[in-house]
């Protein structure tokens, strides 16, 4: 007995889906499946860096605004009006934001958050404010008064008597 083989023709892709034209193109749609998850979780990765880092901004912001709230108060006791307005300019809000952002990205860096930062120093923080004040006052009462200085009435041409 002698049987017929027949030869079917290949199976037809599904309707909407383009057969690929070859084995490179087959090779580069299997090689954008494999990056894809990679490509997301590298997109995910920057997004949570990005989020950290304006985190590490608002947070350090807000702890230098907090300096300044605790020193203001204090420093006016020791520190005429005039140095006063002097720091007020070097410690405004648009200081302390430039200050904040290039801080951020020095911890951003180094791979630190504000809150590691406070974690670790914060009772250190702490403790330098609440030694501060008596600090400063003492420095005040123990330092002596200036006295004006000494006009002497030497000889207008430097020479001695």
């Amino acid at each position: 007995m002698v049987t017929k083989t027949q030869t079917e023709p290949a199976a037809e892709p599904a309707a909407g889906a383009a057969a690929p034209e070859s084995l490179a193109d087959l090779a580069r749609a299997a090689d954008m499946l494999d990056a894809a998850p990679e490509a997301q979780a590298q997109a995910v990765q920057a997004a949570q860096a990005a989020e950290v880092a304006q985190s590490n901004e608002v947070e350090l912001f807000g702890t230098l605004q907090a300096i300044r709230a605790m020193t203001f108060p204090l420093l006016s006791m020791v520190i005429d009006q005039q140095r006063m307005q002097a720091l007020g300019q070097v410690w405004n809000d648009a200081v302390l934001d430039q200050t904040a952002k290039a801080g951020a990205a020095v911890l951003e860096r180094h791979g630190i958050t504000m809150g590691q930062v406070m974690g670790q120093f914060g009772p250190y923080i702490m403790l330098v404010a609440a030694v501060a004040p008596p600090l400063m006052m003492t420095k005040k009462i123990l330092t002596p008064p200036k006295q004006a200085p000494q006009t002497a009435s030497a000889p207008a041409d430097g020479q001695q008597q």
